[in-house]
């Protein structure tokens, strides 16, 4: 009898052991909830970047949880203030990972936090979806567990030169860069997809970040003749290119990245000389249809009558793209299974999310853009004009 209880005690044991093994889960994961992080500047500089892109997560994940949350999981988003500092963000992620535990990173936002906390995310193995940068080092090379969703300069270059090639149907093609990451990526991307057509550029140049005079740039251009200069540098040297260009008498169509997409701050600067400019595109833009009816509802259900900024619109894609790959890791996520589930994603559209990517080899996530033109010298309505569908990024 006392070889069968103890038989029957350690055959219990083994079956509790192993019920408790396969019942063991990845940090920040419970039967009812998943707990996610981010660090946000929300008192520094980019406060009214983080603040915003804060308020688009917590209303989607507001609705989402008014659902049942995903597979029966509500979330729980945690946001560090970072005050756009690098050494804070580093902090703040390893206060998320190692006190909070949380399951995976969401929404980490700066190019100083997100340029830092690269090797730590790396380290710890810890999935990271969004971060609100355009630096290319978050895809190029492809990282195991860091899942850009924004366009990097480099893929953005890829689509542009796209468009300009394939719609525009111009070959020759010339470029003027800031002296900076902006202008080297943009410039890489550009040629990388020049290449696939068998075309090259006409005439590079390049100019400092803080220059403001760009007449020997243009006098090379003039010479060159181009269709098309694409000009891959932030927004005040742009709209100088820009005016220069026109007094001087450079006839070409003019593309430019965008970041300098800005409807009010690009013809206060250029005036006259943006009207005609082209720019893409990657949070839809607000209208009748019903994403963007569906989107202000569930917006305006956490912040009434409130109009969302692109901001917000960027923090509301962050929430829909982690969700979406939380519902395909299934009943029991892992951030294994996170990784894999991420991966599967082929041109995912959401309500905000449109044409997101992802493979062991291609880490860009947003594949495709859309083009707008600059139709007047000043912000009023119809000052912007939308003139293509998506652009997909051949991958």
């Amino acid at each position: 009898m006392k070889r069968i209880l103890v038989f029957l005690c350690v055959a219990t044991l083994a079956v509790m052991m192993s019920i408790g093994a396969t019942a063991a889960t990845d940090p920040g994961i419970t039967d009812t909830q998943v707990a996610i992080g981010a660090f946000q500047d929300q008192s520094g500089p980019a406060a009214v970047v983080g603040i915003n892109m804060r308020k688009g997560m917590e209303a989607y994940f507001n609705w989402v949880n008014a659902q049942g949350g995903v597979n029966g999981r509500k979330i729980k988003f945690i946001v560090e203030d970072d005050g756009f500092q690098a050494a804070r963000a580093i902090a703040a992620t390893k206060k998320l990972v190692e006190q909070d535990k949380v399951f995976a990173l969401v929404g980490t936002l700066g190019t100083p936090g997100v340029s830092a906390t690269i090797d730590y995310i790396m380290e710890k193995q810890i999935p990271s979806i969004y971060q609100g940068s355009g630096i290319s080092a978050l895809a190029y090379p492809p990282k195991r567990f860091i899942f850009p969703v924004q366009p990097n300069f480099i893929s953005e270059g890829r689509i542009v030169a796209t468009y300009v090639v394939e719609s525009l149907k111009m070959k020759r093609i010339a470029l003027a860069c800031e002296q900076t990451d902006i202008g080297s990526e943009g410039l890489r991307g550009v040629q990388d997809q020049l290449a696939t057509y068998g075309i090259e550029t006409v005439e590079v140049v390049n100019f400092g970040a803080a220059d403001v005079d760009f007449s020997s740039q243009i006098l090379k251009l003039m010479r060159a003749k181009p269709e098309a200069v694409i000009i891959y540098s932030t927004l005040k040297p742009a709209a100088g290119f820009l005016k220069q260009a026109k007094v001087m008498g450079l006839e070409a169509q003019f593309l430019t990245t965008y970041v300098n997409a800005d409807p009010i701050q690009m013809p206060g600067l250029a005036g006259e000389a943006c009207v005609g400019l082209i720019a893409p595109g990657w949070v839809p833009v607000l209208g009748n249809d019903a994403d963007s009816v569906k989107y202000l509802e569930i917006y305006q259900a956490t912040y009434p009558k409130e109009m969302p900024s692109a901001f917000a619109s960027a923090g509301f894609i962050a929430g829909e793209v982690f969700c979406e790959g939380l519902r395909r890791a299934g009943k029991s996520p892992t951030r294994e299974g996170l990784i894999s589930a991420m991966e599967s994603m082929r041109d995912w559209d959401g309500i905000m999310a449109k044409g997101i990517s992802y493979t062991p080899e291609f880490r860009s996530g947003k594949a495709s853009m859309y083009f707008m033109k600059f139709a007047k010298p000043k912000f009023e309505a119809g000052s912007i004009e939308v003139i293509s569908d998506w652009v997909k990024l051949k991958i």
